[in-house]
């Protein structure tokens, strides 16, 4: 099978590599999931907004609230250029989750005033979705949120607060009727930073960012802030998550493929070229077909969404595929560099330490839901099989 490219897509995928090549330099590629360095946040910030200015985060939103109106495939073209580059596009929460969520459930009121402002990142939002209870299992979140005049009183805890110490306002879920079902009752809001009542403790995670716990003491919220309608956050949450960004992290594990295939043909072990290892070759081979297979399932994601095909097994396969695959792979990758790999960089450490990096972060694997919960998914909603 030979999967091309029109040649209006591979003009797109020039000009996007033409902005990268004028505005990030090398050096400057980092994941913004890891690192807190300050410098490199400044320039993450700033690089977002150039994107911004280009409509680029709001590629395929409608024009009539800043976006281009492009296609699924588009983002992808433009997802590959930025994964295999390492862009420290930062702000996901805003334009990606809460800007979903104002499309799929907002008033247009809501989405003529904050959509346009999520898209130039003038407005910072963090991810308040989960809590210490209710991770995966998002219908058992108990923070809880009731009408007082014209405010909305917010109270309860979140965690996993991504992003929290760098953005305006929290994009959080509160059940506001206690009475409900499990999936019903639940209300968006965009709750502001700076009201009282809203304190954070620092959550450290294994790969070296800082995500946190976010604490909710009869948080006065005005009405204007309750996204969509009272009880419709549920579906505002799903159709967020399913219903359209492309993520193409296939391009990622390219850009690492070919720098430890590099290192294999450039370093020997017991004299001679790590390339030519049986055992070494053997794991490239691997390596290379998990690579190709993130990307056919990224491709088949796109085609059904042009197709109006429903994703198999309720969405989750790609998303177990691609949480199981990750650690697997950078896994391999310091078993194939060697015992050295597992040192931070120093003067010792092959591939400048870039190898203990990637197994480290390759295990913040919890957003959007464990594996294991979407292994449910699969089998229930995929495959029929009971609870």
């Amino acid at each position: 099978m030979q999967i091309r490219f029109t040649p209006e897509q591979d003009a797109w995928r020039q000009e996007v590599r033409d902005f990268l090549d004028a505005e990030l330099p090398p050096e400057m590629g980092f994941d913004v999931e890891f690192d807190e360095d300050e410098a490199l946040w400044e320039f993450s910030v700033a690089f977002t907004k150039k994107v911004g200015a280009k409509g680029w985060l709001g590629l395929n939103w409608p024009t009539e609230y800043g976006g281009l109106a492009r296609p699924p495939i588009d983002r992808m073209i433009m997802s590959e250029e930025f994964e295999y580059r390492e862009a420290p596009l930062c702000g996901s929460i805003s334009w990606g989750l809460t800007a979903g969520s104002l499309l799929a459930g907002g008033t247009e009121e809501q989405k003529r005033y904050w959509l346009p402002q999520l898209g130039r990142l003038d407005l910072h939002a963090a991810e308040g979705l989960s809590e210490p209870g209710a991770g995966s299992d998002l219908a058992s979140l108990k923070t809880t949120a009731y009408q007082d005049g014209s405010d909305w009183v917010v109270n309860g805890q979140k965690t996993y607060t991504t992003w929290g110490t760098h953005a305006d306002c929290l994009f959080t879920a509160a059940r506001t009727d206690p009475n409900s079902k499990r999936h019903h009752g639940i209300t968006m809001f965009l709750i502001p930073y700076d009201l009282p009542g809203i304190s954070m403790t620092p959550m450290m995670n294994l790969g070296g960012g800082q995500q946190n716990h976010t604490y909710l003491d009869n948080v006065r919220v005005p009405e204007e802030y309750m996204i969509g309608e009272v009880g419709g956050g549920w579906k505002m949450i799903m159709n967020a998550f399913y219903g359209g960004g492309i993520h193409a992290g296939h391009a990622y594990y390219e850009r690492t493929f070919a720098e430890v295939l590099e290192h294999c043909r450039r370093e020997k072990r017991r004299g001679r070229l790590l390339i030519e290892d049986p055992l070494v070759r053997q794991q490239l081979g691997q390596l290379a077909l998990m690579l190709e297979q993130a990307r056919m399932l990224t491709y088949e994601s796109v085609s059904n969404y042009n197709n109006q095909i429903p994703p198999q097994f309720g969405g989750a396969l790609g998303v177990v595929v691609s949480k199981e695959m990750r650690p697997r792979f950078f896994e391999m990758c310091q078993e194939i560099v060697g015992p050295l790999s597992q040192l931070k960089p120093n003067r010792f450490a092959p591939m400048g330490g870039q190898a203990e990096a990637w197994y480290r972060q390759s295990y913040a694997n919890h957003a959007g839901g464990t594996s294991q919960v979407k292994r449910m998914v699969l089998a229930t909603r995929g495959l029929g099989l009971p609870r």
